[in-house]
């Protein structure tokens, strides 16, 4: 054999035993279990997903061969669709589970001391949980009754400072284990002791929303492939973060800084939530998606997406950015029937409706009348509704014929039959209706809501303004 065929299978042999010694190899052994068939799964954030189908070697024996990512799995029974859980980590590669398909409870492991550890730790909380459950009825029950519970505090202080040492015991002896990573998870934050003024409990919810991830590394990437950590963030940003896009978005900011050491976990939370907020159903929080869009993929922070998509994603940010809440709308010059020309700056009006519409359009056609019966009923309190017909040159006819027929005199009517305006790409218009409010100032103050929900809006506006101004007179 020349030395370009020995090096050449040197290579080829390094290659296959490598491939060998990181695939993992997991057993099954399930007392009671007659099913032929055993599903594996796994988490990938909120989601739980079919990995593989095993078929049973014999009688309750399955085997599992593939080189698997770390996190927890899932090893779901036949025809009840009952799971349970497992650990898969580098650490452990080839071990086996042992459980009974009766006795749910009864399982234990050969081969893997981290799911050993886990399951020992889960044993413990089960047997100590209803002890501590009693305990708490009983110090409620005293409670009301008068009667002193000192001892059942005291009781109950004990069984959580024993909780607590042995997840100390665990965290010093396996650092680097999964199950480890998931015991220190759970553990609450130790808050100090704030008094109970209004000031106090403010200084209470800072310090929790700053230590909320004390006991989780958001960068680390076993996590990923966790039941908890999508709650957390979850939690943090529905829960901690204030209900505005600009607090949500440096909420983002943070979490996705702190998971940027795991480059997957990065990549599929960004990707998450550019896609929840490209769906956003709260009026405002497209802002979230255009920050998204311009800070990481328009600054190359997301190397795993394809030119042509960040190309679209871009383009969109592009077009809702100009008419994001707290903008200042475009003005617009389009024409009446007469082909007098009519301008958002000509209209006078303390807040106006800019209404885009088509003849054709079947939600338009819906929600018309509304839109004519709010106009009528408050038109006497500085609102105008400034209705723009979408359709261009030949098309515009059927404007006025619809305007005459489901009599809109009432609105300032335009189109634009020559698209000299380009109201399109300044407003967005990628679909009828289409509605913006704005104020005196043109700042687009609402946006996209519909008809029936016109008079809560402005019945809210107009409380605001009259607040402000007794509050200025004051």
């Amino acid at each position: 054999m020349n030395n370009a065929k020995l090096i050449l299978s040197i290579l080829i042999f390094l290659v296959l035993n490598t491939s060998i010694i990181c695939q993992h190899e997991i057993r099954f052994s399930i007392d009671n279990y007659e099913s032929d068939t055993l599903v594996i799964g796994n988490y990938i954030m909120d989601k739980q997903l079919v990995y593989d189908t095993l078929y049973a070697e014999e009688v309750g024996q399955f085997i599992l061969k593939d080189t698997l990512e770390t996190g927890v799995y899932l090893m779901l029974t036949l025809p009840d669709k009952q799971f349970l859980q497992f650990l898969v980590t580098d650490l452990d590669r080839k071990f086996t589970m042992f459980s009974d398909y009766i006795n749910k409870s009864k399982i234990s492991y050969e081969g893997s001391v981290d799911n050993q550890n886990f399951q020992s730790y889960v044993s413990l909380i089960n047997t100590i949980r209803p002890v501590a459950d009693s305990l708490r009825e009983i110090i409620s029950a005293n409670k009301e009754s008068g009667i002193n519970y000192k001892n059942e505090e005291l009781q109950l202080a004990d069984l959580n400072k024993n909780i607590a040492n042995y997840q100390d015991s665990l965290i010093n002896a396996f650092p680097d284990f999964l199950s480890t990573v998931l015991i220190k998870s759970g553990r609450e934050i130790e808050l100090p002791i704030f008094d109970s003024t209004e000031e106090g409990r403010m200084a209470q919810f800072r310090y929790y929303k700053t230590h909320y991830f004390d006991n989780i590394d958001l960068g680390d990437p076993k996590l990923l492939r966790t039941p908890f950590l999508f709650q957390r963030v979850t939690y943090y940003l529905e829960k901690l973060t204030a209900n505005h896009p600009d607090s949500i978005s440096v909420g983002l900011d943070s979490i996705l800084n702190w998971m940027a050491p795991s480059q997957e976990t990065y990549m599929y939370y960004l990707s998450h939530y550019l896609n929840k907020y490209a769906q956003a159903k709260i009026v405002g929080y497209d802002a979230v998606y255009v920050h998204l869009a311009e800070n990481y993929y328009g600054k190359g922070k997301a190397t795993w997406a394809q030119e042509e998509t960040i190309l679209k994603i871009l383009d969109r940010a592009k077009k809702l950015k100009p008419v994001l809440l707290g903008q200042i709308g475009e003005d617009i010059r389009v024409f009446d029937e007469e082909g007098n020309a009519i301008s958002i700056s000509d209209i006078d009006y303390e807040y106006l409706i800019l209404l885009f519409w088509a003849p054709d359009c079947g939600h338009c056609k819906k929600s018309m009348p509304g839109f004519i019966e709010f106009n009528e009923k408050y038109k006497d309190k500085g609102i105008k509704t400034f209705a723009i017909c979408t359709k261009y040159r030949d098309k515009v006819k059927g404007c006025w014929e619809y305007v005459k027929e489901k009599n809109m005199s009432g609105f300032i009517n335009g189109a634009d039959e020559f698209n000299q305006s380009d109201f399109k790409l300044k407003y967005n218009v990628d679909s009828t209706p289409k509605l913006y409010i704005l104020d005196k100032n043109r700042e687009i103050i609402m946006k996209n809501i519909g008809a029936d929900q016109l008079e809560r809006v402005f019945e809210e506006l107009i409380k605001i303004k009259s607040e402000e101004k007794e509050s200025s007179d004051q």
